[in-house]
This record gives C-alpha cells, structure tokens and sequence, in this order.
C-alpha cells in the first residue's frame, strides 16, 4: 500500500472518531462508555437482601402458653413440628441470609420406606450441635437406629430420594430441598424459629416480615389437616417412631409424649414428661411476637 492511501485511510479514520467523539462525547477510544463503566446493576446480593427483607409472608397462627411459648407439637402443613430448639447465635455456619438452623430442632413427616416399596412411613428429622457447624440427622421408623447423617439438610434428604428411587426403580430425580422437607422454608415455621432468643444476634440472617392468615383461611388449611393441633393418629405413629430409636434427643420425645393418646400412662408419669418439656429447648420461644 502506497503513503498514499495510508495517509488517506488515515484521515477518514480520524474524521469518524471525531465525529463519534460529538455524537458520544463520554465514549473513550475503545469504544466503551463512561456511563457503562461507572453505572453497574446493583449485586445479586443487594438485591437478594432487599427481596428478602421487603417480601411479607402469610403464617398460619399457633398457639403460645401463659408465657408466651409456642406449644408443641403443632401441625404445620405435613410437617409435625415436635421442638424448636435453641438458637446458635455465636457461630455463623448455623445460619445463613435466608434460614437460622436451630440445635434440637425436630419435625416429623411421612414418606416413602426406603425399605418396603408399597409403604409409607414416619420421617423424623433433627439437627444436633456439631461442634464448628450443625449436623442434620433424617431417620425412618422403620430403619430406628440408622439415621442418615449430612453436614446439609439437602445431604441428608438426597440420600433418601436416591434410596427411594432405587428400590423402586424410577428413573425420577434424586436431587431434594433441604428446606423443604425439613421445613425451613414454610413460613409459619420460618416465624417460629426467628422467634426464637438469639435470632436477632445471627450476624448474617435477615430478619423476615411475617403476617398471620384471615380466618376464614386458618379454617381451611385446619380442614385439610395441615394445621392446628397434630392428628391422634400421627401423634400415636410419631410417638411409636420416636420410642423405637436409640437416636434422637430426649426432648423430641417429650414433646410428643405430653399429648400422647395413650391413656394408661400414669398422672405422675404424664407430670414428668409436662416437666421435662417445659425445661427443654422446645419451649425456650421469646414471647415477643
């Protein structure tokens, strides 16, 4: 190429950058903005935090004793909610933005045997203290005494669907929420533990906006049995679940024996099992709402 045409190619090149630089006076030589470069969306975690925080949830009310504690158990859609435990407040892998996982936190619900293809069965699921980050424990009541054990509630969970699955021999997905199926994610429950003392010292949780259902919806999520007080007849499965294991804390089987159908337990016995209750965790509820 000629001095020439360079000079000329030059000189057009030039032109259109100047006349780019009057039509877009803030665009620097490499094309990009000013206005790209100082203006950013806001970050997934910002707007996470706000959702969180902004968003008001419908709960279903529960029953508080003299001292404004919740009464256990309770039925909060299929879950059975037996303790909710106390809160680690003082070490951040017991909590994250969205959830607060309490130690001697437990639920029961129903679901496939792992074991029998054609049955359903009692799932009891709880969280202990693991020392540096909490522990999530799902046991079958027909498996007492081998409960699945995961440093997640997913973990533990996945482990079950995949069991499930398999001896049924469905190709469907093993993969399972954690929140869901230990009930961390169902507002009600959500209320509960933020309830609980301590939650307002969860460094990274943020505090959730909660509204209690019209009546008229209270009457039926009560109708379906997905709320109020639980069933005789799962309190009786639960119970028979949670006598047979070797596993589970104390005050799980407490919670379930105060309101126990079985009428030929002694009034001194149905006295310590009130008792035992009332000093455990389960009833450890900040009466403020």
């Amino acid at each position: 190429m000629t001095s020439s045409c360079l000079s000329s190619s030059y000189d057009r090149l030039s032109t259109e950058q100047y006349e780019l630089s009057l039509d877009y006076p803030n665009t620097h030589e490499n094309g990009s903005s000013v206005a790209d470069i100082s203006i950013r969306p806001p970050s997934k975690r910002r707007k996470r935090h706000h959702n969180i925080a902004s968003k008001v949830r419908s709960v279903q009310p529960v029953s508080r004793d003299k001292d404004g504690n919740y009464e256990m158990p309770v039925q909060v859609g299929i879950l059975t909610v037996l303790c909710l435990g106390s809160i680690v407040w003082d070490r951040d892998a017991y909590h994250n933005e969205r959830y607060i996982w309490p130690a001697g936190y437990t639920v029961q619900r129903e679901y496939y045997s792992m074991k029998d293809p054609d049955k359903s069965v009692i799932y009891t699921c709880w969280i202990t203290d693991g020392g540096d980050a909490p522990l999530f424990h799902v046991e079958a009541e027909d498996m007492t005494g081998e409960p699945i054990v995961s440093p997640t509630a997913t973990g533990a969970w996945t482990s079950v669907l995949r069991t499930v699955n398999q001896i049924r021999h469905r190709e469907h997905s093993n993969s399972a929420s954690g929140p869901d199926y230990f009930g961390f994610s169902h507002p009600t429950i959500a209320k509960m533990i933020q309830d609980l003392p301590g939650a307002d010292r969860c460094r990274s949780y943020i505090m959730q906006r909660f509204v209690e259902m019209k009546e008229r919806h209270v009457r039926g999520v009560i109708k379906k049995g997905r709320g109020g007080r639980p069933s005789m007849e799962m309190l009786s499965r639960g119970q028979r679940a949670l006598m047979a294991s070797s596993s589970l804390p104390a005050s799980a089987r407490d919670a379930v024996a105060v309101r126990s159908p079985d009428s030929s337990r002694s009034e001194a016995g149905k006295q310590m099992s009130v008792e035992a209750l009332t000093n455990s965790d389960c009833t450890a509820v900040s009466s403020t709402v």
